[in-house]
Parts: C-alpha cells; structure tokens; sequence
C-alpha cells in the first residue's frame, strides 16, 4: 500500500470572498467553495484504495448544529486554473453526501472521496501530475453554520492510498547427491539423491514508508494522517521556541496599526503557529487562531504575520471610528526543521 499526499503548497482555494468557505453565513447566504490540487502523482486506471479530503478549519461559524455537503470532483482531465468562477464547470457523477459536526478550529473535518478520484484517474485523458479539482456546496446547513480555510496560508489536503502489488516469493528446489563408500567391500558405492524443497524466499526488506499509528487505529487500513503518529513520508519537526510578542496603538491618537517581531538565527523559513489576542482594555486571555479577523459595531479588525529566513513578523491593525488603546497579544509557536530544508 503506498499512499499520495496532495499538500497545502500545491492547493487553489475558491469562493466568492476570494478564500474558502462552505455553509450557511449568519445572514442565511448559502456559500459554497472549490479546491484545485496540483501535481496528483497517481497513475491513469489505477486502482484506488481510498481518499480522504480534509477541509481545514481555520475559522468556523457560531451556530449550532451539523454542516451538511454535496461534494463531486471537477470532471476534468486536467483541472485549469481558477482564474474565473470554476462552480459552474463540469462535475463527476461520483458524488459524496455528508452530514458531519464541525470541529473546533485548527481540527479538519474529513470527506471519504475514493469514488470520485477513482472517476478522474479513470479518465483516458488522465495523466501522473496532473490537477484535481472538487466542488464542496451546502446541502441545508442550519443558520451560521459555516467552515473557512485562509487563502494566505491553506491547510486543507486530499490524501490518496493506492493498492500496491505484493510480490509472492516463489519456492526454490535443491537436489544434493551424496557418495557414501561403505566400510567393508560391497559391490558399488551407494548413491543416494534426495529431492528436498528449502524454505521458500524471504522478501527483501520493505523500503516504502513507515508509519505509526495513533492507539485504536490499523495503520494498514487508515488514510488519515491526522490518526497517524509518524510518517516518513514528512520532514521531521521539533519544538523550537514559543515567544510572546505583545503591540498596542491609540487610535485616539490617530495610530491604526503596530507591527512586532521575533527574530530567530534558523536560516530558512520555518513552520510556525501562531494565535493572537486582540482587547480594549485588561486582556482576555481569549486567543484565535491567527490570520484573524473580526469586527464591532464601528471597527473592523485583523491581525496576519509573515515569516522570513530570520524574523516572524506580526501586525494588528483597525479599520473604522475608534478612540481606544487596542491590545494584540500573539503566541508564537515555532518548530524546526530538523532535515534543515528551506
């Protein structure tokens, strides 16, 4: 069994803010989205174990109850860019219907969507690197129920687990012969053939990917990497540094915005988490994950951050009639890349 990770460098994301999002808005907008995967190394006609779409969820709606989709895969041989509207482009007959809670942000919700890539790798046009696309609608969601994946920084992923041959060892025969002359004069010396089969061929030692599984779950049957412990399919990270870094401006004064910065000697880009806290007044102590936004009855809000080779960077800023101090409070969480790649 080998799988194919289709990873968050190579994702297009589509809807009409310009991101990702599936659900119903807390107006009652009905908002659907799309995803497009680049360089799918899967053979035309092969067989398809199983394949998983896990939509990331970086910001999530308040109301309670299930997001329920319609998803089908985009009925290409090679999926075109999303350079216009692809929602209207044509769509597998394989479909996949859920009903699914919705987690808390930074989890992923996960969508069985074996039959609809076995649908596009069958496909006479379909060739090893080409691009998949899916269309994700709401299928009657209730009222601000919704799920978004930031355009800045995807972490949405299609994981595909292709059947793989087994080699079967076959037996190997030997024939020894042995001369034993006896002791006293006989005749002739006795010659004994002897047919015996020896233990049939080990097969040589596995060379694909190891993994480990999380306790509860087979590994030869999962294709969720979110079950799995280790794969040695990725790069392995360790736990770096956390930092704090706080900003603040008065909008009284006219200030709308502050920057900060961590600066680390790594030498490359390295993968970060970040979360922010953003406050009039006495802090929360309340984080979101961060690319964040938010609003009020006169200020919109956000905060983002930028990594570089040498520095994270963080900004808060307002938008609108303000006259209080604002408070960005991030945690930044910073890992190493311990196969020291950039």
């Amino acid at each position: 069994m080998s799988e194919i990770f289709a990873n968050d460098a190579w994702i297009t994301l589509f809807n009409t803010n310009g991101s990702f999002e599936v659900g119903k808005e807390p107006d009652s907008t009905v908002v659907n989205g799309a995803f497009r995967f680049t360089g799918v190394s899967v053979a035309q006609g092969i067989t398809i174990q199983g394949a998983t779409l896990s939509i990331y969820v970086a910001l999530k709606g308040s109301g309670s109850g299930d997001i329920k989709t319609n998803i089908w895969g985009m009925d290409d041989d090679n999926t075109a860019d999303f350079s216009s509207s692809p929602m209207g482009r044509s769509k597998t007959t394989a479909t996949d219907s859920s009903t699914r809670s919705v987690p808390s942000m930074g989890e992923f919700i996960n969508y069985d969507v074996g039959s609809i890539v076995q649908e596009i790798v069958n496909r006479g046009g379909w060739s090893s690197g080409n691009a998949m696309g899916f269309i994700v609608e709401d299928n009657g969601s209730p009222l601000d129920v919704w799920v978004y994946d930031n355009l800045s920084s995807p972490r949405s992923k299609l994981n595909i687990v292709l059947s793989s041959p087994s080699a079967s060892p076959s037996p190997s025969s030997s024939v020894s012969r042995s001369a034993s002359p006896s002791a006293s004069q006989s005749p002739s010396a006795s010659l004994s053939p002897s047919t015996s089969p020896s233990p049939s061929a080990m097969p040589p030692p596995a060379t694909g990917v190891l993994k480990i599984a999380k306790p509860g779950v087979n590994v030869l049957t999962n294709s969720d990497i979110d079950k799995l412990v280790f794969s040695s399919e990725y790069g392995t990270l360790k736990y770096y540094t956390k930092q704090s870094i706080n900003i603040s401006f008065d909008a009284n004064d006219g200030d709308i915005s502050a920057t900060g910065s961590y600066t680390h000697n790594l030498g490359y880009y390295p993968y970060c988490e970040v979360f922010v806290s953003t406050y009039i007044g006495a802090a929360t102590g309340s984080y979101e994950y961060c690319p964040f936004f938010g609003s009020g009855a006169s200020v919109s809000y956000d905060a983002n951050y930028v990594i570089t080779p040498t520095q994270i960077k963080v900004y808060g800023e307002i938008s609108g009639v303000s006259s209080s101090v604002w408070h960005f409070d991030f945690l930044v969480f910073v890992f190493k890349n311990d196969l020291l790649l950039s």
